[in-house]
């Protein structure tokens, strides 16, 4: 009697284990279905996120050195040339890159494997983006350099984006300086980006020197603006852009 006790009571047993694992089971399968078949938008290719469109369309390239690449700005909209986009009510597209000018290229691996293209290098890219307008900053790290060498640069880049993109609006900016003493050179290098724009029919701005001699804008090294650098900045471009309309 007693091992028929014992017998009924491990098949009792045994059977509602059975069913416990079998409700467990049903009740996984869902949630393992869904991790192992994702639906089309995880499948796709990812893509990066399209920029908002804007009330006038189209996009703004900057070309530039340290100072457009927005070194030191705390977020990139906080950048002068994101301000300046803003402003204009373009997208910004920023080929701002460190040590460049219209004759020097970056330093060895600056841009991957390679070097970063002075800005006539950058042409290409700037056909890329089919802007509207583009914004040249820059020439400061030419200071030193033939004079003859930069005229002839700064002569190339416009022709060049001229036939790359002949629609586009081109401003040229006057070289800035930062904190050191300014050299004379470039009082001449801004005479000859004047001379080039002039002649090539872009657009020359001439913003002064929005950063020499105000500590305040430029952060503890002296060679890049901070928030209020780049504020101060886009707001001499945007007003220099005004004043030539």
């Amino acid at each position: 009697m007693t091992d028929r006790l014992e017998n009924g009571a491990l098949a009792a047993l045994l059977v509602l284990t059975l069913i416990l694992v079998g409700f467990s089971l049903r009740s996984r399968a869902p949630e393992a279905s869904a991790r192992q078949s994702p639906g089309p938008s995880a499948s796709a290719t990812a893509s990066p996120s399209p920029s908002p469109s804007t009330s006038q369309g189209g996009s703004v390239v900057f070309l530039g050195d340290s100072i457009a690449e927005g070194k030191s700005a705390t977020t990139p909209t906080k950048r002068w040339t994101a301000l300046v986009a803003d402003g204009l009510g373009l997208t910004e597209v920023n080929f701002g890159h460190a040590r460049t000018g219209y004759v020097r290229t970056g330093s060895e691996g600056s841009c991957g494997d390679r070097a970063c293209p002075n800005f006539e290098g950058m042409v290409p890219e700037v056909a890329k983006a089919k802007p509207s307008t583009v914004v040249i900053t820059g020439g400061g790290n030419d200071s030193g350099l033939p004079a003859e060498d930069f005229a002839h640069a700064v002569t190339d880049t416009i022709a060049g984006l001229k036939k790359a993109i002949p629609g586009a609006t081109i401003y040229l900016v006057n070289p800035w300086w930062d904190l050191r003493p300014v050299p004379e050179s470039l009082a001449v290098q801004a005479a000859a980006v004047k001379r080039a724009a002039s002649a090539a029919d872009a657009v020359y701005l001439d913003t002064k020197q929005p950063l020499v001699d105000k500590p305040e804008l430029m952060v503890a090294s002296g060679t890049n603006p901070n928030d209020r650098g780049h504020a101060a900045l886009a707001k001499a471009v945007t007003e220099a852009i005004a004043q030539s309309d």
